[in-house]
């Protein structure tokens, strides 16, 4: 009997040890098939293999190169991850071919054997080992074990530690080292730690947040830097950990799923990314004639991503984002997305960083999440504008017109001076606003948007500096003909590239259309300073010179031609019935909507019969019912218990429980949500008349 329990423990024993063999065989296929997903082109391998010199470098690659970012000699091993995947793939012509052997070989010798290096820590213990990993686990079977063991050195200045996407790249080096050498020890505890970042994170922490938008560098909304990249990686070792012992749970895919659905598709539109998500990475498409991380190139990351994910999910996931207004109310971020045109806000609070510069990157993004208000129709408006762009005047913002240069952020980046900055997503209409307060300049700011039309209402304008303040309406590429309407000799009223901009309160409107020059350096200090020219179209309402209580109002009327902006004025503008310090408010489809920034407490006249007491800030859109209204609310500030109101009328209330009447007026009270991670989301009632 004992000899049987020890041959039955041998042989337990034995398959636990076999069982891991074929989870590294399993693991290294996944691996390979991963990379083998992406087509091969022959014309590319030729054109690579023909700038191979006699020492297995390329070319054109500058290895004595050291800046911080866009350092050239990682290309190498980019470069040999492709010639990898072709000597694998079976479709192409240099499938297991003898030369490719040859010069992968050699060319992993050439790095490994010389001390290539950046300043910036990120590509010794990441950039290098992530890319040199991939042709270890390819082309395994081909390398000779004295270039694996310099190779797997080199590796061996990754370690697990750091946080966010850091710490996965970080983790993913140290697995693909260990499954070469075999270590299941260390492969479990990077595998672990891989999976572990895939979590929500509680609001304004680093990761994924309660909304799905991305925060790195502190509570600092990072889509397309560090969140696109999270996806790519964390997509990749889902499909290589897939049916294997360390598979990810249905959870983070679940969670994989919302980031990529409600969070990355979002924010892209046409066939590009939206550059207010990209965090510091203002990137051109191209750079030294190679391709580079622009908007374009992260579209197709992201699509690229979405394809993949689609091939292990076992769920029917959206292939593009649905028309509707959008607020992630954690990283201070719009988006009002319709058939005919995409516009997004980016701001900040005292709860989320607007911005940073770092590796000589957004050197002039100052003011880019003060408000900054984009509209796109065909993709193009503003791509690649930013070497031309007056970063003094960006679309949406309202800025200190001061004949300084714009000081470059640092990696601690800046916040806005306010804890009001939100969105609501009303039945009809979305609502974004913030209290703008940073620097000396003060400014009540909304936007309000419904059908084809962005309304942006501004007030309290103020500032002790000598210097004229603006808000500009739009700056962007000049597209044909520009058409002015005035009135009263002012001009009024302006038509440029199907987009009707119109003041709602006969305020002067500044317009410009000019060519403008920069250069790409000052806004990456590592790229080219070659002259560029842009003919440029610029709308703006001048505020004067030290303002103290200026405002503005005006709407932007999408997709529509010259000769219908005096039917659009006549008869389809909103009514704006509160432009005030306190307020702003604007009604629409005959009084059926009114939509409300409340930046204190204040009262509006709702109809000539009824009035509408606020009496704490929020945010509200006002549906009429057949017997009363819907009101949905948010509290910007996600620091209030409850939302109190007056309003004239009997009224019993639906959805909470909260009132009471006095003689013909209705006090109720709105209870905001009580969870950290649902701070800033609406709530819903229905007033119903008694």
């Amino acid at each position: 009997m004992k000899t049987y329990k020890f041959a039955l423990i041998l042989t337990l024993i034995f398959f636990h040890h076999l069982s891991y063999a074929l989870d590294f065989d399993k693991l290294k296929k996944n691996f390979t098939d991963f990379y083998l997903l992406e087509n091969i082109n022959d014309q590319e391998i030729q054109e690579l293999l023909q700038l191979i010199t006699s020492d297995f470098a390329f070319s054109d690659i500058d290895y004595k190169m050291h800046r911080r970012s866009n350092w050239q000699p990682r290309t190498h091993l980019k470069r040999l991850i492709t010639l990898s995947s072709a000597y694998k793939n079976k479709n192409s012509k240099y499938y297991q071919s003898e030369k490719l052997t040859e010069i992968i070989i050699g060319a992993l010798n050439y790095w490994s054997y010389n001390n290539f290096y950046s300043d910036n820590w990120w590509h010794q213990e990441i950039g290098i080992p992530q890319s040199l990993g991939p042709i270890l686990i390819i082309c395994e079977s081909i390398i000779p074990d004295s270039t694996m063991t310099k190779s797997l050195k080199v590796m061996d200045k990754s370690r697990i530690y750091k946080t966010g996407q850091n710490k996965i790249w970080l983790s993913g080096n140290v697995f693909m080292r260990e499954l070469l050498r075999g270590n299941s020890n260390l492969i479990d505890s990077a595998a672990n730690t891989i999976k572990s970042v895939m979590v929500p994170s509680k609001p304004y922490e680093e990761g994924i947040q309660p909304d799905y938008s991305f925060h790195q560098h502190g509570p600092q909304p990072q889509f397309g830097n560090y969140g696109l990249h999270l996806a790519e990686d964390i997509i990749k070792w889902m499909f290589i950990f897939n049916k294997t012992d360390i598979a990810f749970s249905n959870e983070k895919v679940d969670l994989m799923r919302n980031l990529m659905f409600e969070g990355q598709q979002k924010v892209v539109y046409k066939g590009k990314y939206e550059i207010l998500a990209t965090g510091r990475q203002i990137f051109p498409e191209k750079v030294n004639g190679q391709k580079y991380r622009g908007p374009i190139a992260k579209y197709e990351l992201y699509k690229n991503l979405e394809h993949i994910f689609n091939e292990f999910d076992t769920q029917t996931n959206p292939t593009s984002a649905p028309n509707e207004y959008v607020h992630f109310r954690n990283s201070d971020y719009s988006l009002y997305r319709t058939n005919t045109f995409f516009s997004p806000v980016r701001m900040s609070s005292k709860r989320v960083i607007g911005g940073e510069a770092g590796n000589g990157e957004n050197q002039m993004g100052y003011y880019l999440g003060d408000g900054t208000n984009l509209i796109y129709r065909n993709g193009d408006e503003y791509h690649e504008i930013y070497p031309v762009w007056n970063w003094k005047k960006l679309p949406g913002t309202t800025t200190v017109q001061d004949t300084a240069k714009l000081v470059p952020l640092t990696w601690d980046g800046y916040k806005n001076g306010s804890h009001f900055t939100g969105g609501l997503k009303g039945k009809t209409v979305g609502i974004t606003a913030f209290k703008y307060r940073r620097d000396s300049l003060k400014a009540n700011k909304s936007y309000f948007f419904i059908n084809n039309k962005v309304y942006a209402l501004g007030s309290g304008i103020k500032t002790n500096r000598n210097f004229e303040v603006v808000t500009t309406i739009n700056q962007c590429y000049k597209k044909g003909d520009v058409h002015v309407f005035k009135n009263k000799g002012e001009i009024t009223s302006v038509w440029h590239d199907s987009i009707a901009y119109i003041s709602l309160q006969n305020q002067k409107l500044n317009v410009r259309q000019k060519a403008q020059t920069g250069n790409w350096k000052k806004v990456l200090t590592w790229h080219s300073d070659s002259i560029i020219s842009k003919n440029i179209f610029d709308l703006e309402v001048s505020h004067g010179t030290n303002p103290k209580n200026e405002k503005y109002a005006y709407a932007s009327v999408v997709g529509i031609d010259k000769g219908d902006i005096k039917k659009v004025i006549k008869n389809e503008l909103g009514i704006i019935i509160a432009l005030k310090n306190e307020v702003h408010a604007v009604k629409f489809d005959n009084s059926k909507t009114i939509a409300i920034s409340a930046f204190k407490s204040c009262v509006i006249d709702i109809s000539k019969s009824q009035k509408l007491k606020i009496k704490t800030p929020c945010l509200l859109s006002l549906t009429q019912t057949l017997n009363g209204w819907l009101i949905e609310a948010v509290d910007p500030t996600q620091q209030q218990k409850t939302l109190e109101f007056e309003i004239t009328g009997k009224y019993q209330i639906k959805g909470q429980n909260l009132s009471e009447r006095i003689e013909n007026t209705t006090l109720f009270s709105i209870t905001t949500p009580n969870k950290i991670e649902e701070k800033g989301m609406k709530t819903s009632i229905e007033l119903i008349s008694i």
